[in-house]
């Protein structure tokens, strides 16, 4: 019987180091030649940024509380919190253009293309959530 040796097979690496992927045309399925790389939701990077957001939503309640109200989360809010969760999942971007000039990929741009174009924030959730994608090699 051979070992499951866990440093060869370290999904939490491979989800770090990223997958890389095409953005291809809603509805049409139409490949752009633009590509993005993602971290897996696995990766540190994602889990850690996910921690961060559930204690922030939870002192926003006990705050309420204390106030003797409710806190809930307004839409403005939940809109901006899926578009920090899908930056927080790009490693980089090649090949995407505005008006025939390459945007430089920073958190900044990325916020940015995403608030402005969400069907790229959803292609960016939905490959880094593909655990096949994030295979270790």
């Amino acid at each position: 019987m051979s070992l499951f040796d866990l440093s060869k097979n370290n999904v939490s690496a491979a989800n770090e180091a990223g997958f890389e992927f095409e953005l291809v045309m809603p509805g049409s399925g139409e490949a752009t030649g633009a590509f993005i790389k993602v971290r897996g939701e696995q990766s540190p990077s994602v889990k850690n940024h996910g921690r961060r957001v559930f204690t922030e939503y939870q002192m926003k309640q006990t705050a309420a509380k204390r106030r003797g109200k409710e806190y809930d989360i307004d839409l403005d809010e939940a809109e901006e919190a899926g578009i920090q969760s899908a930056v927080v999942r790009i490693i980089s971007w090649r090949n995407i253009a505005e008006n025939g000039k390459e945007i430089e990929f920073s958190k900044e741009n990325a916020e940015r293309v995403l608030k402005e174009h969400s069907w790229i924030k959803e292609q960016v959730m939905e490959e880094s959530s593909q655990a096949l994608n994030f295979r270790p090699k």
